[in-house]
């Protein structure tokens, strides 16, 4: 029978569509579990780097920490030597003057003594003579001598005090033969004296020069120390800086990757409900479909028994006697216009449904026809309705794909820029550091340069006080020398050098002046003078040396004052500077990453486009008239089921 073999066509039509529902389903599997497994690994991966970066940021924080607080340490240690050198070149300085001056009271003290030592030693020395060397040792504060004992010190207060007193002299006496210069005690303690003094500036002299070494390698070794540690604090602000730029990158990876992990576990969360569904929605499938499958293989063995066999002939039979009838005419005409009716839509329409039903409305009775028209009309309205929502979907996934598309590709260009203010920001920052550490360099070099100088400078300066000095020592030897003979002519009365003596009963003894020779020659005094001249501008230039090495000193000082803190402001600059760069570095990598990342995000905007493109041009292009067609088989079904329906 032809209804049977509708049935059967319907069969296979229905095991069909189960069997590409399995398909179906088989390929969401495999796309689900593949995802599934592809997520899971990568938030894994994820979580091990998560904890990976902050376990590195931990320690490279308290690294971090470490190299700051042992750079300050260093920089206070390098800040504490320089202090201490400069104060130890004062120090230097406070006692090299400190020497000098006792060198200088030293060597007047041996000259007046050995003065007092020529004066006294000769047989009949001169009032005014003793009375000058006397001067000149009390000028010495020889009576502070502590290595002389009280019996020495009294007879030689009483020598000094004595040529003082007027009108009385221990050389007074009638003819002075009470006086005894060479056997004398006074002369004895003078030798004494000097031999001491020059014993002093021996022992003065070797502590300056133990002194001057005991500094120089001071010197030396502040110097080593604020080398070696300017070296490490360069050494450690390049690791400061070298540990920020990977703790700023660490960071953003962190962020990325927290990002990234949010991203992944949305993602495994909506892929495992859109699997339930299709699991689920699956399911109900294929047991909608066995049902109608086990239906219609239910109706088969029924029509084909032979009971029913029995029936139908009975019945087949006794409709086309009734045929005859009116009513069985009317209803065979309605069936047949409804079949033609049927058939001519599908023709127009190209509609294998319309086709099918147009055949079954000649075959079957006029109710099960009914029956099927609804049915078609329900699974047409059903289509109908498909469509329009994957529709919707194509047009709604299309635009979306075009505005992540133009956003995508705004930030491509916001990325490019950043990238190229970034690129110029680190190499403006590097030209920056190169030139403070070359202007470092070259401040250090000058600082160098200037020590050497200072240096030579000092040397000249302690050349030029000892050779000003020993031209003082020499000359006021000769000064001496020659006021033993010739300062009298100007300090004593006119006349030649005379001593008056004391009158007797007999002899009125000399009288107050004597006249000098008529050849004497005069020429001595001014010779005294010219000495005193010369000593006094050697005692100028000394001072002037002195108050130019304080000058100069004071200069270096300054400018090496300076020069440390251009060093500490530049090398703070540098810091900063690489501090920014390895910042302005991490965010260029991240910047190039987003970039790339950008640039797959455009790739797989255009191939998800291409997909939908592919999937939805034909929906989209045939939509309307898709709509249309199948409208019309809707309208020529429920016509015809309208047909029918007036045949009861």
């Amino acid at each position: 029978m032809k209804v049977v073999r509708l049935l059967k066509d319907m069969e296979t039509e229905l095991i069909n569509d189960l069997e590409d529902d399995k398909k179906v389903h088989e390929m969401l599997d495999c796309w689900c579990k593949q995802n599934r497994e592809e997520k899971t690994a990568a938030i894994e991966l994820g979580e091990e780097k998560q904890s990976q970066l902050e376990a590195f940021l931990g320690e490279a924080a308290a690294k971090m920490a470490e190299i700051k607080s042992k750079r300050d340490a260093t920089q206070d240690e390098v800040d504490k030597d320089w202090a201490a050198l400069n104060e130890a070149k004062a120090l230097r300085m406070k006692d090299n003057k400190a020497f000098h001056d006792e060198e200088m009271y030293l060597q007047q003290t041996i000259d007046a003594a050995q003065q007092a030592v020529v004066v006294l030693s000769k047989h009949h020395p001169e009032l005014a003579q003793v009375k000058e060397v006397a001067h000149k040792l009390r000028s010495a504060n020889v009576l502070s001598f502590k290595k002389l004992s009280k019996a020495q010190l009294e007879a030689l207060r009483v020598f000094l005090d004595e040529p003082q007193a007027t009108g009385s002299s221990f050389l007074g006496i009638p003819g002075m033969k009470s006086y005894a210069p060479q056997s004398g005690q006074i002369f004895g303690i003078l030798k004494q004296m000097i031999a001491d003094f020059k014993d002093d500036i021996s022992g003065a002299q070797q502590r300056e020069a133990d002194a001057v070494k005991e500094f120089e390698a001071l010197r030396a070794a502040k110097e080593k120390e604020i080398k070696t540690g300017k070296e490490l604090v360069i050494q450690l602000d390049d690791e400061f800086a070298e540990f920020g730029e990977k703790k700023a990158q660490a960071f953003k990876d962190l962020e990325d990757t927290k990002a990234q992990l949010e991203l992944d576990r949305t993602f495994l969360k909506n892929l495992e409900e859109k699997c339930a569904q299709t699991d689920a929605q699956f399911e109900k499938r294929v047991k909608d479909r066995t049902t109608e499958i086990e239906a219609v293989q239910d109706t088969i063995k029924i029509i084909n028994s032979d009971e029913a066999f029995d029936n139908f002939s009975k019945t087949v039979n006794t409709f086309v006697q009734l045929s005859g009838g009116a009513e069985a005419k009317e209803q065979q005409a309605a069936l047949r216009r409804v079949s033609s009716m049927l058939a001519e839509v599908a023709t127009r329409i190209h509609s294998p449904r319309l086709s099918l039903m147009a055949t079954a409305a000649q075959l079957d009775a006029f109710t099960q026809v009914k029956a099927e028209i609804d049915k078609m009309v329900t699974e047409l309205g059903k289509q109908q309705q498909d469509e329009i929502d994957h529709r919707d979907w194509c047009i709604k996934e299309m635009n979306d794909n075009k505005k992540d598309t133009a956003a995508a590709y705004d930030k491509k260009e916001s990325l490019e820029t950043k990238i190229a203010d970034l690129t110029k920001s680190i190499e403006t920052m590097t030209s920056e550091i190169d030139a403070s550490t070359k202007a470092i360099a070259e401040t250090q070099e000058s600082m160098k340069k200037s020590s050497e100088i200072r240096e030579g400078e000092d040397a000249d300066f302690q050349q030029t006080v000892a050779d000003q000095r020993l031209a003082q020592m020499i000359l006021k030897k000769a000064l001496a020398r020659m006021k033993e003979v010739y300062l009298l002519q100007r300090r004593q009365q006119p006349g030649a050098p005379h001593i008056q003596t004391s009158a007797t009963h007999t002899d009125p003894g000399n009288g107050p002046a004597r006249f000098d020779k008529y050849e004497k020659n005069a020429g001595g005094a001014r010779i005294v003078s010219m000495i005193e001249e010369i000593i006094a501008d050697s005692v100028t230039a000394e001072n002037d040396a002195l108050a130019a090495e304080d000058d100069a000193q004071t200069a270096y000082e300054n400018m090496m004052k300076q020069s440390n803190d251009m060093i500490i402001a530049a090398s703070k600059k540098i810091n900063d500077l690489k501090e920014a760069r390895a910042t302005a570095k991490g965010d260029l990598t991240m910047a190039k990453e987003d970039f790339k990342q950008t640039i797959v995000n455009l790739g797989d905007l255009n191939d998800t486009m291409s997909g939908l493109v592919k999937a939805c041009k034909f929906i989209l292009d045939n939509f309307d008239a898709r709509q249309a067609a199948r409208a019309a088989e809707v309208d020529a079904l429920k016509e015809a089921k309208a047909i029918l329906s007036g045949m009861k």
